[in-house]
């Protein structure tokens, strides 16, 4: 077993991360099931003489057995103090290793318990003939699978820390302890509407709160309604409420579940796919080693392994970390043509911006996939028990899953059993859900291809684009040349420059070759240039459309990330000082296209690393009695590191 503070990684995620959430969202509900068993008697009289709205016999109920009350309370108490020692195991209020014990056991004898009163009733206080099982009873059912599902669960849990998979306490984030807030809020709202409508309507407990489950659905199947002024007004207010308090729920799930699958599914795929092109790229040595590493004055032993000496790395800041790879890259990058260096490096940028693309469609599919499945298992099973207990053909049961998922409510069919109304409360409220987060999805992936077809017929049909056809003419001189002239003249004719646009004025595209020839300014130079680019760097981070940056964009923010880089020129590679991240590998583990942040973000944090930097050299000249800014030296554009990219 692992102490608490251990900060290794969980390989066993599902059973460390999901589980205890899963535990957190279906404890509340299984208490409002307890409730429901509790509070309306679970056996009712028929009276076929009298029939209701929808010509079904009418049921009162009539009171229980002490015993079986005494009891029906008791599990109740055990699952409310299961779920309250759960949450005190997620704010630490309680160690793991007995506040999750104590809600297997709560939960356990929740479970026995509502077994063993359903058993007794059944067995001796079955109805008689005109009597049947009302709502209550099948709510205590249901409760009894809760609470056994919540037992093995949390077994599994404890199995993963007892093998040592991960340490005993649930490190929860903003979004997880807003979700579990957002899920217990949600089940007070529905037993407070309960208890109100009650009254208001006049119907039971158990239906009252299958009420309150179809109006904040936004279902509507019409089996219950208001009959009167002050029920119509109190549905108001509760349903906008209750529909607030559900969204901020569901989206809270989504959320979590994108978080969950991208930390643990997405990431190890892009891992993968990394670990498999830095194994299969290959890097150019020297032809003669022992005359490069003589001219650096380094061991021959270098060539095939970190430097380790004590003399070399005292050299750098106490604070910096030298990177953990050969030196052979960047002496073989001494002795070739800085155009050849910069050409395998696009390469390598190339690679993992395939992988990069890639993944996007993995992550996508593979979301909206795993999104069908869990909503076919709902659909499919859930027609299942309703084709079973509504007593309906299975089609029909079908048809009315799927209404229901999609919130249609027709009401052409609706639970009508005693036993199909429990069962919906619970179904709806997973199920629902679901399919919302399957829209959600389905707009990254099949909405997103959708209306990216759509843009591109309207390019060239009815709603085209200017450059579209501007690419197109440009491969004839003659018409490109009339139609750029008069182009000119409406520009002239509306006051508008001549020329290109600001965009490109500013920040000139530049190919390979002329980055290789660019010589590297002047320091002042750079730091100038470095301010331009924090701005506009800031501009797309905070825009809301994604941006990614070309190899030659690249390149010129390397230049000014690294150009006060405090290394010697002595062959060491640092990947860090105490500002910050200096030098990466492109396929390499702290390539910027594999960090959580996106790329203007991970610009934007390197560019300002790089202006204190300049500052804290600044700073160090005038207080050595130096010159300033002039003083200040760049390495040597033999480097790979500045203008390799």
């Amino acid at each position: 077993m692992r102490p608490p503070d251990d900060e290794e990684d969980q390989n066993w995620w599902f059973a460390s991360t999901a589980i205890p959430l899963i535990a957190a969202s279906i404890g509340p509900l299984a208490n409002v099931m307890s409730i429901a068993a509790l509070i309306t008697p679970w056996r009712n009289d028929i009276y076929y003489d009298k029939s209701d709205q929808f010509g079904l016999p009418v049921q009162e109920g009539f009171r229980d057995p002490r015993w079986c009350t005494a009891l029906n309370a008791t599990s109740l108490a055990c699952g409310v103090f299961g779920n309250l020692f759960l949450l005190c195991n997620f704010t630490r209020a309680v160690r793991y290793i007995i506040a999750l014990p104590a809600s297997i056991i709560l939960w356990l004898l929740a479970t026995v318990i509502l077994i063993g009163i359903t058993a007794a009733m059944h067995i001796y206080q079955s109805p008689s003939p005109g009597q049947i099982y009302s709502e209550a009873y099948w709510s205590a059912v249901i409760a009894a699978v809760l609470y056994f599902i919540l037992c093995i669960i949390l077994m599994i849990n404890m199995l993963g820390y007892f093998l040592g998979h991960y340490p005993q306490h649930f490190a929860l984030t903003d979004d997880q302890r807003t979700l579990i807030l957002q899920t217990m809020a949600f089940m007070v709202w529905l037993l407070v509407g309960a208890a109100i409508f009650q009254q208001a309507i006049g119907i039971p407990f158990s239906d009252a709160l299958y009420f309150c489950d179809l109006t904040i659905l936004t279902l509507g199947f019409g089996d219950i309604t208001p009959q009167d002024s002050v029920a119509r007004g109190l549905v108001l207010p509760y349903a906008v409420i209750g529909i607030i308090i559900l969204g901020l729920a569901v989206g809270s799930i989504h959320r979590f579940g994108k978080q969950l699958r991208y930390e643990n599914v997405v990431r190890k795929h892009i891992e993968r796919k990394r670990q498999s092109t830095f194994e299969r790229s290959t890097t150019y040595e020297p032809r003669s080693k022992e005359a490069e590493l003589k001219r650096l004055g380094l061991p021959s032993r270098a060539m095939e392994e970190p430097i380790e000496s004590t003399q070399q790395t005292s050299q750098i800041s106490s604070k910096s970390r030298r990177r953990k790879r050969p030196i052979r890259s960047a002496i073989g990058a001494l002795s070739r043509p800085k155009l050849l260096v910069m050409r395998e490096e696009k390469d390598r940028f190339d690679a993992m911006r395939a992988i990069q693309r890639e993944t996007i469609r993995f992550r996508r599919w593979t979301n909206l996939v795993f999104i069908i499945i869990i909503f076919g298992i709902f659909w499919s099973c859930g027609a299942i028990v309703f084709w079973k207990l509504e007593n309906i053909t299975y089609f029909e049961a079908l048809y009315f899953g799927f209404c229901s998922l999609l919130t249609i409510g027709y009401g052409d069919i609706a639970p009508k059993t005693n036993a199909g109304r429990p069962f919906f409360f619970v179904w709806s409220l997973c199920a629902v859900p679901t399919m919302t987060v399957l829209i959600s999805e389905m707009g990254d992936t099949i909405i997103a291809g959708f209306k990216h077809a759509t843009n591109r017929v309207g390019e060239w049909t009815v709603l085209p684009q200017s450059e579209k056809h501007t690419s197109i003419l440009s491969r004839f001189p003659r018409i490109f040349a009339f139609l750029k002239h008069r182009e000119e003249k409406q520009r002239i004719a509306h006051g508008f420059p001549i020329g290109p646009d600001e965009e490109q004025a500013t920040h000139p595209r530049q190919s390979l070759s002329d980055l290789a020839r660019t010589p590297t300014p002047p320091a002042t130079q750079i730091a100038q240039h470095l301010v331009f680019a924090i701005q506009r760097v800031t501009k797309d981070a905070l825009d809301d459309k994604p941006k990614y940056y070309t190899y030659e964009e690249w390149v010129e923010f390397t230049r000014m990330i690294r150009f006060t880089d405090p290394a010697r020129q002595d062959g060491l590679v640092v990947d860090e000082d105490e500002y910050g991240i200096l030098n990466w590998d492109w396929i390499g583990e702290t390539s910027p296209m594999v960090a959580s942040q996106t790329e203007p973000e991970w610009v934007l944090e390197r560019l300002c690393e790089s202006l204190v930097r300049y500052l804290a050299v600044q700073e160090q000249s005038r207080d050595g009695g130096g010159g300033g800014g002039e003083e200040f030296t760049l390495r040597k554009e033999r480097d790979i590191g500045i203008d390799g990219g």
